[in-house]
């Protein structure tokens, strides 16, 4: 389970590097509260496709804030995660 935490927190670094300069976005383009979801291992399925995937849920009241290749989930007691899009489901969240 960590290693995959290392490896994905490696990837979203790596894709913060290559797309720096690719965007003039600073801000979220929404931010919020999180009422419920689900954040991925790996990429979410798509149908037809095989094989196993697990997630876990992120906490009511996280802060959540939505970029436009991510979205960084802070939890109220723990430290930030950031997902790529495509590898959380069912985001519900109060918008600032």
């Amino acid at each position: 389970m960590m290693k995959d935490v290392v490896s994905i927190a490696g990837f979203a670094l790596l894709s913060l590097c290559l797309c720096a300069g690719c965007s003039s976005r600073q801000t979220p383009l929404a931010s919020g509260k999180a009422v419920s979801g689900t954040i991925w291992e790996k990429p979410v399925q798509r149908p037809g496709e095989t094989g196993s995937n697990s997630g876990n849920p992120i906490a009511a009241g996280s802060r959540v804030a939505i970029y436009e290749n991510f979205i960084i989930v802070t939890p109220p007691k723990g430290p930030s995660v950031l997902s790529p899009h495509g590898w959380y489901t069912d985001l519900r969240f109060e918008k600032d």
